[in-house]
């Protein structure tokens, strides 16, 4: 039976090659197309029966600090938050922030305003880029007009999208994470940001590894690290693996680094303040009113490695 099988299966593989072709094809323009309009092969790609229990609820992770009180007290420390109901629901013109958009919304939006506002960092490095680059410009003209002298230099490597960035008075370097100089981010200094919001995925040779296996290790002490959609202590959310059918793991190779390690510390794990600590971080009274609705805090602030005596990490969940 066994020599049968073993007869078979190679010219299984032969007749159904075809089939194979086809349906690679099929995937390619499934992944082209965009899941979202595709209802029916959306629902083949994941189930819920494989799940052992809720994405919503929080994991054990017994490795990860995320040091709550450093974190509240953080955000008592913030000033400004009536400049936070200044910005519009919706955005007024092209180019201008409003909270009501699809990338970078309410609590994830104000929480970088407020550490920009905070920090004052001299250098911001975004790899990905869009509406947290027209917050961050916000923040950076805001501190401008409180001093004079000050002078932020904001970088985004977008290799491919938004091609009106050139024009809010951002430096533009339109090449991949993966093929850019370590120089650029070890001239990061204390208090200045790096943030991350890339592909998500961790693949051999991708931006997502070249990101934690070299870039992190290389920043100096006290570098400001955001990273964009994480959900920690949580799985990433329902509508972002059923609905989206997002196979994202960015976050728990990020936890992964976190556990144990003495070397980062987080400073606003959002997703975790959102849920636990609700009626205590204070801010920011327009997400108050609609957080419940749209969900979302997904990021995480870091502050980069006490190696080199004393980094932060914070995590942004959005």
């Amino acid at each position: 039976m066994r020599a049968l099988f073993a007869w078979l299966v190679p010219a299984a593989d032969v007749v159904g090659a075809p089939l194979t072709l086809l349906a690679g094809l099929w995937m390619k323009l499934v992944r082209r197309s965009g899941v979202q309009r595709l209802p029916v092969s959306r629902r083949t790609a994941f189930h819920p029966r494989h799940l052992r229990q809720p994405l919503d609820r929080p994991r054990n992770l017994p490795g990860v600090d995320l040091d709550p009180a450093g974190q509240l007290a953080l955000l008592e420390s913030f000033r400004g938050e009536a400049e936070l109901l200044e910005f519009p629901l919706r955005p007024p013109a092209p180019h201008e922030f409003g909270y009501l958009n699809r990338s970078f919304g309410p609590g994830d939006a104000e929480y970088l305003y407020l550490a920009i506002r905070h920090f004052r960092p001299r250098r911001i490095i975004e790899i990905g880029s869009g509406n947290s680059t027209l917050m961050a410009r916000n923040a950076i003209c805001r501190n401008q007009a409180e001093v004079p002298d000050y002078v932020c230099e904001h970088t985004c490597i977008e290799p491919y999208e938004m091609p009106w960035l050139e024009s809010v008075g951002v430096h533009v370097i339109r090449r991949r994470v993966e093929d850019l100089d370590l120089a650029i981010f070890c001239e990061l200094q204390a208090n200045d940001v790096l943030f991350i919001d890339s592909s998500h995925v961790v693949r051999p040779q991708g931006d997502v590894l070249r990101e934690y296996l070299e870039i992190l290790p290389a920043l100096r002490a006290g570098v400001l690290i955001h990273v964009h959609d994480i959900y920690t202590p949580r799985d990433y959310p329902e509508r972002r693996l059923l609905a989206e059918v997002r196979f994202w793991n960015e976050q728990y190779l990020l936890e992964a680094l976190l556990s144990g390690n003495r070397g980062f510390r987080v400073f606003g794990a959002l997703n975790f303040l959102r849920h636990d600590h609700w009626d205590r971080s204070g801010w920011p009274r327009r997400e108050r009113r609609r957080s419940r609705r749209h969900g979302g805090w997904p990021c995480c602030g870091v502050i980069a490695p006490a190696r080199s005596a004393g980094a932060r990490l914070a995590t942004s969940v959005s």
